[in-house]
């Protein structure tokens, strides 16, 4: 449960950092992009508003307190001529090395955009007393040196942020050793509670057991000393149960001894006992096994696990009702199915019925004496040997548990 809770703060700490770095990142770039944008879009209508009207021009007539620093050439069409190139450095240009620019451009039907490393621009002149006469004015803007700026930032704040992100994570981890400090005393201080109290209770519960066989045999049957015997099995039941969580979750305490074993055989000599039980609630019984399937892992608890399993079956299912034990495998996965008719749980409750002392219906199940205790027992049984368990239901009508070792 600590480590679970852990995990959640880690997971949920980093998970917000990412998103503010992203949110971040993406601020930052999008505003430089934007800015570039703005700029490249400002230098290629203030060249094309000084390069019209073919008028001849010194060979950098632009270069002026304008900002533009990168290259650009301004190339005039008249027709489907090129009649005029001024580009930003002093060198001699002619219409062919053009030519293949300019209709590449002019094809895409757009005023501007990108073709290869440059930036372009068209814009349509008239001129002439009845503007009978039109240029075509289109700039070509190097913006190579400010994509890569804008790349460059893009690289560098995706590498900080990533940096971040991992070293939050690292942060996260000790921080959450931090966090869960209180909870994780608080818990072992529950722990050792339940233990002590469990152990104490033992004996008083044992002392009432057998004082009330000696009155049961001196005065013989009475309906009083029949409750005190119910509720003192109750009791014992529940210290057991309390006695076998205190020992699961004490990792200091007896390991589980592991061997090879019969599955079949364990889940057979488990179920078969029930028989007689079911027989006398007049409930529908059947077991099914597949043959030699065996298991490495604590043959008693596995043992304990079909216990709970089939006795809560007992427990919850409906009068004159049904159940069904199965066991089968599934590639290298074992498999123990326990189904039974009966009220179930609810969809939203599904997943809760493993939580220790969860009770879907608290009045049914105090007349049928259950604690909401065994199914988290056998959730921690199937944990620790690294398999998983799952419940489904159709509510009103029954409910399946399902083991995958």
């Amino acid at each position: 449960m600590i480590r679970k809770l852990q995990q959640k703060i880690v997971l949920i700490v980093t998970f917000l950092l990412a998103v503010s770095v992203v949110v971040l990142m993406f601020a930052v770039n999008f505003i430089a992009q934007t800015e570039t944008n703005k700029k490249i879009d400002r230098d290629l209508e203030l060249l094309a508003k000084k390069g019209g009207f073919n008028q001849r021009r010194e060979p950098d007539p632009f270069r002026q307190d304008d900002g533009i620093t990168s290259d650009y050439y301004v190339v005039t069409v008249k027709g489907y001529v090129i009649a005029d190139i001024i580009g930003s450095r002093d060198e001699i240009l002619n219409g062919e090395q053009f030519a293949d620019y300019v209709n590449d451009v002019l094809a895409t039907g757009k005023n501007k955009g990108y073709y290869g490393k440059y930036a372009y621009y068209i814009e349509e002149k008239k001129f002439g007393p009845l503007e009978d006469f039109s240029e075509i004015i289109i700039v070509f803007l190097d913006a190579s040196s400010l994509r890569n700026q804008n790349h460059q930032l893009l690289v560098t704040t995706s590498v900080i942020g990533a940096g971040a992100v991992i070293g939050f994570f690292f942060l996260s981890i000790g921080l959450s050793f931090w966090l869960v400090k209180p909870v994780r005393d608080t818990f072992e201080k529950q722990k050792l509670f339940i233990s002590n109290a469990s152990h104490e209770l033992k004996t008083p519960l044992a002392v009432i057991s057998a004082n009330s066989d000696v009155l049961e045999n001196e005065i013989g049957d009475n309906k009083w000393l029949g409750y005190i015997k119910n509720e003192t099995g109750r009791m014992s039941e529940l210290v057991n149960e309390l006695l076998y969580l205190a020992r699961m979750d004490d990792k200091s305490g007896q390991q589980a001894v592991v061997s090879e074993f019969s599955l079949s055989d364990v889940v057979l000599s488990t179920a078969l006992p029930f028989e007689s039980r079911m027989f006398e609630a007049g409930k529908q019984y059947d077991v099914d096994v597949q043959e030699n399937v065996s298991y490495r892992g604590d043959k008693s608890a596995i043992k304990h696990l079909i216990t709970i399993l089939i006795d809560n079956a007992v427990k919850y299912s409906d009068e004159k009702g049904e159940i069904k034990v199965s066991l089968y495998t599934r590639g290298s996965k074992k498999i123990i199915e326990v189904y039974n008719t009966g009220k179930g749980v609810r969809p939203e409750n599904i997943k809760r019925v493993f939580e220790r002392f969860f009770r879907e219906d608290e009045a049914r199940n105090s007349k049928s004496g259950g604690y909401g205790l065994g199914l988290s027992i056998a959730s921690e049984v199937v944990r620790k040997h690294g398999g998983h368990i799952r419940a489904e239901s159709e509510y009103e009508k029954w409910i399946k548990f399902i083991v995958t070792l």
